[in-house]
């Protein structure tokens, strides 16, 4: 009795034991199979449609339909990968795609990345334009960026029949009008008001903010580079013109070029081209002090 009854243990512990072992591999079949459904399922992701080069606006793609979204197998889709169209708009490509790829993250920069670019800082249909003027010519120094000034030429002219020296005119002879009343002339380099209320966008090397000369004792002082003042005590001066009248700025030698500074709610008005001695005010006893002038009267 005592033998059946270990025998019939014996069974039950193996049918138990196989049962167990069943149900594990039946819930380790399960799982993979599981997983397996899990890495073919398909999700939503943003794809390039076309190619996209580096550089172009992330809303100008989607408009013109390079970047759209798609079902792709969870298993080839990246952790970082775009899962909204809405996750890039605003920002622009980092590298170029030549399309078919699942775009990602790391695949486009902010906004404030674009925006590090120098012509940002310039109003639309104007153009930025260098000249270097030496200290005298750019009133030492006090003219910073955001200021606008006047910038005056003094053209090369010489009488009728005369001679110039050998130097070539900076404009021809006959607007000059040196001596045309028959009065006696005032210079042979007369100047002329150029342009009126020009905006400096840079001082030195750097848009937006000006470079001081470093002072003694400043950290900056031992690095030469950190001042505006070139060998030769020149600084260099970036306007804001329309590319005509850049044109015409260019064409006049630096040497020849002069800058006076503007008061706040300066008006251009006419400053007009003098060729002859006229009826100087320290003669005539007019005072020119600023104090007895009213503000804001412009070019007059």
């Amino acid at each position: 009795m005592a033998v059946g009854s270990r025998r019939t243990l014996t069974l039950v512990g193996a049918v138990v034991v196989a049962a167990l072992a069943g149900l594990v591999l039946l819930k380790y079949v399960n799982g993979v199979e599981q997983r397996a459904a899990q890495a073919d399922a398909l999700v939503d992701v943003a794809v390039a449609a076309g190619p996209i080069p580096a550089g172009i606006a992330s809303d100008a793609a989607i408009d013109a339909g390079r970047i759209t979204m798609a079902k792709r197998p969870q298993q080839d889709v990246p952790q970082n990968a775009v899962r909204r169209l809405a996750d890039i708009q605003g920002q622009q490509a980092a590298l170029d795609l030549s399309g078919g790829e699942i775009l990602t993250t790391a695949m486009f920069e902010a906004d404030s990345v674009a925006e590090s670019s120098n012509t940002n800082e310039i109003t639309p249909g104007h153009v930025a334009v260098s000249v270097q003027l030496d200290e005298a010519a750019s009133l030492g120094g006090l003219i910073e960026v955001g200021d606008k000034v006047n910038v005056f030429a003094l053209v090369d002219c010489a009488a009728a029949g005369g001679d110039s020296g050998g130097v070539a005119p900076v404009v021809p002879t006959g607007p000059c009008q040196v001596n045309a009343s028959g009065g006696t002339p005032l210079s042979s380099r007369p100047a002329r008001a150029l342009f009126q209320s020009v905006k400096v966008i840079a001082v030195g090397d750097r848009f937006g903010q000006p470079v001081a000369a470093a002072q003694p004792g400043d950290a900056a002082a031992a690095d030469p580079s950190e001042t505006t003042l070139p060998p030769g005590n020149e600084r260099l001066f970036t306007f804001e013109l329309v590319p005509a009248e850049a044109a015409l700025l260019l064409s006049i030698p630096p040497g020849n070029l002069y800058l006076t500074l503007n008061p706040a709610g300066y008006q251009p008005a006419p400053i007009p081209f003098i060729t002859d001695i006229p009826s100087l005010p320290g003669e005539a006893g007019v005072s020119s002090d600023s104090d007895e002038v009213p503000s804001g009267t412009g070019g007059q």
